[in-house]
């Protein structure tokens, strides 16, 4: 009897111990004071699958224009952010400073008409250099952005910023072991597809395409072109990798989501501001709605001690379908035209953020 009595205890006891065993804390812990320089490069490329076109209502053969199109937009941002305390999982106090701040998207496209029509569009932000003060309202609970005192910069470039570029959506709500998984709010991605909020980039006149350049809302930006958000986003916990003699906390990210969003109003914004009388073209827009579907995989490592991420990767698969209502008034007359869209391609995310 006392055998297996001490049988079972050997074999409870290291159950037992296996079970007591802590689990890795992954959460978001930079010491004040702490400077991280943090960079988002981000980069689409996409290429026409199908264009449908009705005129004057009457379906017309697109194929026989032997469109292609490809397009590809890209992003470089870079900032150094300064925190404060951290509270409750995030900065009391976060200072900004905004280093480089560039997009640009390049067009390229061709049909029997025109023939090969190549465009970029680089686009700048006015924050660039700046630096904007992000203070926790605890009554709103939300951030108010500001500039220093001896900055006297627009406060509308404020509007629309956001303070979280830390990834710190994507971490447990608790300690975890290697193979834990958990799910987030796929609305936090708009974190990724468009990093700091509305960075006030204006495209350079100069580039703007004269005659047959993008089609509308090309440049628009990815971020701008969501809605709500639906489908999953998945997180797994790998435990700890080691890279270049640092070890990290490696989470496994899947995306699978599709967004919506009615950009009729912002378009209408945007052809305002194009001076297409020279060509002797005016144009209103009735409707403009883009649907986004995205899926792919990608790593992120959590720097554990200093309580920061250290990189994200994230490579997806994408599609757009762009459906738009116009009429257009033209030398060789009146036309009311509905036109889908359909392009694919990829989508990929590289950031990264170091202590200054």
């Amino acid at each position: 009897m006392k055998r297996s009595k001490l049988l079972l205890l050997s074999l409870a006891v290291p159950a037992l111990v296996s079970l007591a065993l802590p689990g890795d804390e992954v959460r978001f812990a930079p010491e004040a004071g702490t400077e991280l320089a943090k960079t988002f490069n981000t980069t689409v490329e996409l290429s026409l699958d199908e264009m449908r076109m009705v005129m004057n209502g009457e379906e017309q053969d697109a194929s026989m224009l032997q469109m292609e199109m490809t397009m590809t937009n890209s992003s470089e941002f870079a900032w150094t952010d300064t925190f404060g305390t951290t509270t409750d999982g995030h900065p009391a106090r976060l200072a900004r400073t905004f280093n480089a701040l560039s997009n640009t998207t390049t067009t390229s496209q061709s049909n029997q008409f025109t023939g090969s029509v190549d465009n970029d569009v680089s686009s700048a932000s006015e924050l660039e250099d700046k630096t904007v003060n992000f203070v926790w309202n605890e009554d709103e609970s939300k951030y108010d952005a500001s500039f220093p005192e001896d900055d006297d910069s627009d406060v509308e470039l404020l509007d629309d910023l956001i303070e979280d570029t830390d990834l710190r959506g994507f971490l447990p709500e608790s300690a975890v072991a290697v193979g834990d998984t958990w799910s987030i709010d796929a609305n936090y991605l708009i974190n990724l597809m468009g990093p700091g909020g509305n960075l006030k980039l204006v495209p350079d006149e100069a580039d703007m395409p004269d005659g047959a350049g993008p089609s509308p809302g090309s440049d628009l930006s990815f971020s701008e072109m969501l809605g709500e958000i639906e489908g999953d986003v998945d997180c797994e916990y790998k435990g700890l990798r080691e890279v270049d003699g640092n070890k990290f906390a490696a989470i496994a990210i899947s995306v699978d989501v599709t967004s919506a969003n009615d950009l009729t109003e912002m378009i209408k914004e945007k052809m305002d501001a194009i001076d297409m009388s020279e060509q002797g073209v005016e144009m209103d827009f009735q409707s403009a709605d883009v649907e986004l579907a995205i899926e792919g995989e990608g790593t992120l490592l959590w720097d554990l001690e200093a309580g920061h991420f250290a990189s994200f990767d994230l490579s997806a698969d994408m599609s757009q379908t762009m459906d738009m209502a116009m009429s257009m008034g033209t030398p060789m007359g009146d036309m009311d035209i509905e036109q889908t869209i359909e392009m694919s391609g990829t989508i990929n995310f590289e950031f990264a953020a170091s202590k200054e």
